[in-house]
């Protein structure tokens, strides 16, 4: 288990919505803030995902502590906790906001409580809600600009860079990217493939891409390098969807529940082909890449010359291209789906990955 001390009046965690109650609001959050009463919590909204998130509105009996009046409250809170709770997800988003956001300088939500607990598998955290500070929330439909683009490489690069070297895989650590607690969705997926290669969304890419085969020694090839190389923290899942823009023109990253230990060209190549609409990830993506090294380097870490990070950079995109081929439309939105995946099929032909990978 994890999460902040004195956090037996939390648990066990609630494992549906209905379990989100002013009582257990008042438990969970008196894990940070030891004097807070909540009287009344209302449900306002509930989006669902790989987690479930509940806005709620809350009433405090005497002092907040400078709490919010609405807060995002995430779980697992879905008919698919146990499956997505086992690959990890929910874990390691608690270990982020507990262990890992308080230790760096990164941009990312604020939390007021992150719990975590085994048997049975589940992760809450209470995030701020963003929009109260009118920050604007990127969608695969509305691409973004190569400027919001090198400004979302700027955090990415500083995750990177301020936790360079300073990660092993162990107890309390965050696991190796693609990880072996995956290995569920994996055989899943690749099972799937000749099916998912024959269902709509496929051919919103190339048909010539269209081989389980290849697809899946590529995507086994890119796994076993990108866990040989692993070097820092990487978000694993920094897509369009999950970014957004401060007023000031920042740009930081919402869900860290794939938070792991790995390499800067996963989240770098994933953020860039899944955020720019073709012409424009065509015309600028190697001056992204080359400024984002350059910012990178600028944390002391010693980066790869241009052509190095290309080849890396080009390997990068089988990751997307499965994912977002696979991805199910109770996670995304069809649209969100088809868009993203059809930037990762044109992105396979544009870097001849399969060559990079070398199958």
């Amino acid at each position: 288990m994890s999460g902040s001390a004195d956090q037996a009046d939390a648990r066990p965690l609630p494992l549906t919505t209905d379990g989100v109650t002013a009582a257990w609001l008042s438990a969970a959050l008196r894990t940070r803030y030891p004097r807070v009463t909540v009287m009344a919590a209302d449900r306002l909204e509930v989006i669902e995902g790989t987690a479930t998130k509940v806005l709620v509105a809350l009433r405090y009996d005497g002092d907040a502590d400078g709490l919010p009046e609405r807060m995002w409250i995430k779980g697992g809170f879905g008919d698919y906790r146990e499956f997505t709770g086992n690959l990890g997800v929910y874990h390691a988003e608690v270990l982020f906001f507990t262990d890992i956001a308080p230790a760096y300088g990164l941009h990312h939500p604020r939390s007021y409580f992150a719990l975590a607990q085994d048997e049975p598998t589940q992760g809450i955290v209470a995030l701020e809600d963003l929009r109260a500070r009118d920050v604007t929330f990127a969608r695969a439909t509305r691409p973004m600009t190569p400027g919001q683009v090198a400004a979302g490489l700027d955090t990415l690069a500083r995750l990177h860079g301020e936790t360079w070297g300073r990660y092993q895989p162990g107890a309390g650590a965050p696991s190796l990217l693609m990880a072996r607690s995956s290995d569920l969705i994996w055989d899943t997926w690749f099972a799937e493939l000749p099916q998912l290669f024959a269902a709509p969304r496929a051919f919103a890419a190339p048909v010539a891409l269209h081989d389980p085969e290849r697809l899946r020694t590529a995507v086994r090839t890119y796994r076993a390098a990108v866990q040989r190389e692993a070097k820092c923290l990487v978000h694993g899942d920094p897509h369009i969807g999950n970014a957004y823009t401060e007023r000031d023109g920042t740009v930081g990253f919402v869900d860290w529940q794939v938070i792991a230990i790995g390499n800067w060209y996963h989240d770098v190549n994933y953020f860039i082909v899944s955020a720019l609409d073709l012409p424009d990830r065509r015309a600028h993506e190697r001056d992204l890449l080359g400024g984002y090294l350059k910012q990178l380097a600028s944390y002391g870490v010693p980066v790869p010359g241009a052509g190095e990070a290309w080849e890396s950079y080009r390997r990068a995109t089988v990751y997307g291209y499965i994912c977002w081929l696979c991805n199910p439309d109770i996670w995304q939105p069809p649209d969100v789906n088809a868009a993203t995946f059809a930037r990762f099929g044109m992105a396979m032909l544009d870097h001849d990955t399969y060559a990079a990978i070398g199958v």
